[in-house]
């Protein structure tokens, strides 16, 4: 088989399954549309391509040793998933001003994408350990790098945007002042729940 597809398979796996990113996404998603959970994607995927390329060069075992830095970072991105949830929580079925913070708020949640996904140590041990049984490193070109980041950009923006879509169609649904109550309440939730995956994990 094909050791790009073998990559592109397993990658997909892992980035769709439910964990702290996930539930981040679709809990934005949920909370302001599909189109409020971009930001957040671009920070997760700028992280995931960070990674492979720290994997690629050697700098695997590095990362993997989170130290204080890392563990900053995953207790930062843990409280402001908690703050969002609780926020989300106390204001369920309020139409908020979808303008107040916009610019602030894409770049913390841009942030907080980047930080999830560089302050875990299983995303690292994943690339560590999928990357040397697909590709030989020794002999990575620029053209099987570039490959590679296509994947995780395709398989991510796949993901985010399945993720995306059934958010947005259940607020389309949900239309009532007590639906978008419910929905308000399950995306805090959902982001609170997030926040505690990323701070045990």
């Amino acid at each position: 088989m094909n050791p790009y597809l073998v990559f592109a398979l397993a990658f997909a796996a892992s980035a769709a399954a439910p964990g702290p990113e996930v539930a981040a996404l679709l809990g934005r998603a949920l909370s302001g549309g599909m189109w409020s959970s971009v930001p957040l994607a671009v920070g997760i995927v700028s992280g995931k391509l960070l990674l492979m390329t720290a994997a690629a060069i050697g700098l695997g075992a590095l990362a993997a040793l989170p130290g204080p830095f890392f563990l900053l970072l995953k207790i930062l991105g843990a409280v402001y998933l908690f703050w969002l949830g609780i926020r989300r929580w106390r204001n369920a079925g309020r139409i908020l001003d979808p303008n107040a913070g916009a610019k602030s708020s894409r770049v913390a949640d841009a942030g907080l994408g980047l930080a999830m996904t560089l302050s875990n140590p299983m995303a690292v041990m994943f690339y560590i350990a999928l990357l040397p049984t697909v590709i030989d490193l020794r002999g990575l070109s620029m053209s099987s790098y570039a490959v590679l980041c296509l994947i995780i950009v395709g398989v991510m923006s796949a993901v985010a945007l399945s993720y995306g879509m059934a958010a947005e169609t259940a607020r389309k649904y949900l239309t009532s002042p007590a639906q978008k109550a419910m929905v308000d309440c399950v995306a805090g939730g959902i982001m609170m729940g997030a926040g505690v995956l990323v701070a045990f994990s």
